[in-house]
């Protein structure tokens, strides 16, 4: 009797660990409400893309630096607290780091990038569709963690959002779990945003430009439900302000090449650049 009890058991663990494996690469996080592409209506040229899953938010600002107006992304990662009772009444809110990364060149041999914490990051979501950012820059600190002198004092930048593709491609969300980060695991460190509504995909490429520093491609392309594939124009934009800069400037863009992605149906896909294939699949990261 106890050798057959025993048995029992090994197979049921056996099972639950095969479910367990099979709930992780089917991704049993529904893409959640307030996941996205946010920005502010009226200074286009800047975005905030959200992804939640479970309790857990990863997000990249793709911005400009300083006053020089050239493209860059920070990253935040942290959780989201459900129903949190504020003068807004009953929000979700998400509070993370801020971190900024450095990186390989596009199209040179990989290394791993390094990351260095940037500032601090909380966003309000009053609704699925109205939210408000708020990010602290800290600065680059050197290795041990001071402060470089030639950097100026921490500034908090805040900003109202709203849902980006709801206002230019008003329509259902495509059904499909592609909406929201892709990366490949041999370039860990270069990431995909992608969100895709009412037949039009929308999707940021963050990655890192000849100095090492964060730099970051758009890409728009019709993509219906049934569609597994898209070839687009890769455009690269400079001359804008931060996120919630007092004085906006509007930001220009350049085409820099193309690219081609094909969705496969296991949640992995085929994206081809520059005589180059990326092996994408959907990121993991929530609990």
């Amino acid at each position: 009797m106890s050798k057959i009890m025993n048995r029992f058991v090994l197979i049921s663990i056996f099972f639950f660990i095969v479910s367990g494996l099979s709930l992780l690469l089917n991704n049993a996080y529904a893409f959640d409400g307030k996941s996205g592409w946010w920005y502010t209506p009226g200074k286009d040229g800047t975005g905030v893309s959200v992804e939640i899953q479970g309790n857990t938010a990863f997000v990249a600002l793709f911005t400009y630096y300083d006053d020089t107006g050239l493209p860059f992304w920070m990253t935040g990662y942290g959780s989201i607290e459900r129903n949190v009772q504020n003068r807004f009444g009953t929000s979700d809110v998400f509070t993370g780091t801020l971190n900024y990364w450095a990186g390989w060149p596009l199209g040179s041999s990989y290394y791993a990038p390094t990351s260095y914490r940037f500032g601090s990051i909380k966003i309000i979501f009053f609704s699925d569709d109205d939210a408000e950012i708020s990010y602290t820059v800290e600065g680059f600190k050197s290795a041990s963690g001071a402060k470089k002198k030639t950097e100026k004092e921490p500034v908090t930048f805040t900003a109202k959002l709203s849902k980006f593709m709801k206002d230019v491609s008003p329509g259902n969300l495509d059904p499909r779990d592609i909406n929201g980060w892709w990366y490949d695991p041999a370039y860990n460190g270069m990431g995909f945003f992608m969100e895709v509504r009412g037949g039009t995909a929308f999707l940021t490429w963050y990655h890192y430009g000849p100095d090492t520093l964060p730099l970051w491609w758009t890409c728009t392309a019709p993509l219906g439900p049934s569609d597994s594939h898209l070839s687009c124009d890769l455009l690269q934009w400079q001359g804008g302000s931060s996120i919630g800069a007092d004085q906006y400037r509007k930001p220009s863009a350049a085409t820099v090449g193309s690219m081609n992605l094909t969705i496969n149906n296991n949640r992995t896909a085929l994206l081809e650049w520059n005589g180059t294939q990326f092996h994408l699949q959907r990121f993991v990261f929530g609990n």
